[in-house]
């Protein structure tokens, strides 16, 4: 059985981490901050982590996907800077020509990302985790961002950039880590916001630097705000649902990264 302290797990908010059972795994929040995920995996990797983890929650940027969907991703792949916004028909034409047999001149599907981009995670560790979940689970890739994709064009450009199932913020940058000091990494990850929900800016807003939500933030940026009530109202109940679903898994995943 392997020492749960050195198992390194990077989340993204202090919710996400409190969806695992209490124990002595090595958790850090990045407080949605790339910088600050990819110290904490260099922490880890420094103080002799033999395993690290990508949890939490994701932006789905795949339409297929829905709020609670759960994903053990085979490739993470690392988007570095913005994520393009085109307009919306931009977005239905590289979709249409993604998926279409017809071809015109000049107008293929976007480039993909270079080889080196594409990170993948260990295969044993993502198969003991799919046989031992009981859970439905999704594979394909994640795509690793430096910044919130705070619009639903944004989503589906990338999707259709890199066929990605979903987005987050910390994958990218611990995958690299472990792929630079030769150390086994996997992701767990569950649909928060789908492909076609925006992000409202008041959401961004409650964020704090230790990763906590603070609702009284989150409140003025509303009050500043009120059209993104509605949007907030969605955005929480699609949370809700994801986060439940994080909790059933987080507590079936422990013992099994445990037991690795």
């Amino acid at each position: 059985m392997a020492d749960r302290s050195r198992i390194g797990i990077v989340t993204g908010l202090m919710a996400e981490a409190a969806t695992l059972p209490e124990g002595d795994f090595w958790i850090a929040v990045s407080a949605a901050s790339p910088a600050r995920a990819a110290q904490a995996a260099d922490a880890m990797i420094a103080g002799g982590a033999r395993l690290l983890v990508s949890y939490g929650v994701a932006a789905g940027i795949d339409p297929r996907l829905g709020p609670g969907a759960l994903l053990l991703p085979e490739t993470v792949i690392a988007h570095e800077g913005e994520v393009e916004t085109p307009d919306r028909g931009g977005v239905r034409d590289q979709l249409q020509r993604m998926t279409s047999f017809r071809r015109e001149e000049g107008r293929g599907p976007p480039e993909p990302p270079p080889k080196e981009d594409y990170l993948p995670v260990d295969t044993t560790v993502r198969e003991a985790l799919s046989q031992g979940l009981g859970e439905r689970t999704e594979g394909g890739a994640l795509a690793g961002v430096d910044h919130p994709l705070m619009y639903g064009d944004q989503k589906l450009s990338l999707f259709a950039q890199t066929r990605a199932r979903a987005a987050d913020m910390e994958s990218h940058v611990v995958a690299r880590a472990a792929a630079a000091a030769g150390v086994p990494f996997v992701v767990i990850r569950v649909v928060s916001d789908p492909s076609n929900r925006s992000l409202p800016r008041a959401a961004l807003a409650g964020i704090t630097e230790d990763g906590r939500i603070d609702g009284g933030a989150v409140a003025g940026a509303l009050l500043r705000r009120p059209w993104e009530c509605m949007d907030m109202l969605t955005l929480a109940l699609d949370g809700a649902q994801a986060m439940r679903r994080l909790r059933r898994v987080g507590r079936r995943a422990a013992p099994l990264l445990a037991s690795l």
